[in-house]
């Protein structure tokens, strides 16, 4: 009698105390500009689709979704599933769009049609996902090595012996960074954000680098050029409730860049748009918003090389983790995967 009345209380106990474990859930999200849908390489598709299947991301948003014969997430969604894989797809209009192993309930285009936002189902709870692709003229990061930042110009600035004349003008690099148009995509997108939609996660391409990678630390390197740069848009997230994953798991800018940009792909020519410097930069991030979300894993994604002053480089990034390294890559970014538990 004993015994039985111990293995009753013993089934009790564990229906009604389960472990933390059994209240929080991990899904794996990844920021991929897939580069003009991978047609700047020869069966770009195919190496897209062959990252996909070895990183098995739970997640994945696309950027640079130009659907140039048809929906091409859609082809991608067929492809995978012919390997055995099963994504929901999600589009929304403009260039963003997603793949989701969990589904898709609605979706709507927002940060002034730079932003797809999309509310998945993960177990019964809502999770909020949305892909940015923020304008990427005026892009500021480029003055202080030397280069004007588009359009119409991505040229070199040059005193009168043709030499590089680095911007060292903080003031002047962050009014020429506002003169874009990605402050205002990104107050459109948190202005529209409701209470509700949350946890949320943004990722993306967002053509503007970080705050935290432009302090003390590096700016001597980089061809910073001495400079400490506060950039808007991520501190405007960060003072929004958004964390930015890779820094949460990786603080030391130092010791780890994270840079996704760059990159080296498998043709043999040059993604560098600053020949003459260094602009290896974290431009493509995974953010986070909402309470009880801890950072399980993150990591780059695509080869170690990057461009420098032309050539290919994997200097100072031997403590970051990088994933799908030997597989042929198609874009000129690197991509960015993250491993999340949400809690309760």
């Amino acid at each position: 009698m004993k015994t039985k009345i111990g293995i009753i209380l013993l089934a009790f106990l564990l229906f009604n105390c389960q472990p933390e474990s059994d209240n929080e859930q991990n899904v794996s999200f990844m920021a991929f500009n897939i580069y003009q849908e991978g047609t700047k390489v020869d069966d770009g598709f195919t190496h897209i689709k062959n990252v996909l299947l070895n990183v098995k991301p739970d997640v994945v948003g696309f950027t640079e979704v130009r659907n140039y014969s048809g929906d091409w997430t859609s082809k991608m969604q067929k492809a995978l599933e012919e390997n055995g894989v099963k994504y929901y797809r999600g589009y929304a209009g403009g260039d963003t769009s997603i793949l989701s192993k969990y589904p898709i309930k609605n979706s709507n285009l927002t940060g002034k049609n730079s932003i797809s936002k999309f509310k998945l189902e993960v177990n019964e709870k809502d999770i909020y996902v949305a892909v940015a692709h923020l304008d990427y003229t005026k892009y500021a990061c480029y003055l202080p090595r030397g280069y004007y930042g588009g359009t119409p110009n991505w040229g070199e600035i040059t005193n009168n012996k043709g030499e590089l004349t680095p911007v060292k003008s903080v003031d002047s690099i962050l009014s020429y960074n506002l003169s874009s148009k990605r402050d205002e995509q990104l107050k459109d997108f948190v202005s529209n954000l409701k209470d509700s939609e949350k946890p949320l996660i943004l990722l993306g391409d967002f053509n503007e680098p970080s705050h935290l990678d432009w302090q003390e630390e590096t700016k001597n390197l980089y061809d910073h050029n001495g400079l400490v740069v506060n950039w808007q848009n991520s501190l405007f997230l960060k003072d929004k409730g958004f964390v930015d994953v890779y820094r949460e798991k990786y603080p030391n800018a130092l010791k780890n860049p994270g840079f996704t940009w760059p990159s080296e792909m498998s043709k043999d020519v040059s993604t560098s748009w600053t020949p003459k410097a260094d602009e290896r930069d974290r431009i493509d991030f995974v953010y986070y918003l909402g309470e009880d979300i801890s950072v399980e894993n993150i990591a780059v994604v695509g080869s170690k090389n990057y461009f420098v002053r032309n050539k290919k480089s994997s200097e100072n990034v031997e403590n970051d983790v990088f994933l799908a390294s030997d597989l042929s890559w198609p874009s000129d970014h690197k991509a960015v995967f993250a491993t999340l538990i949400f809690k309760n």
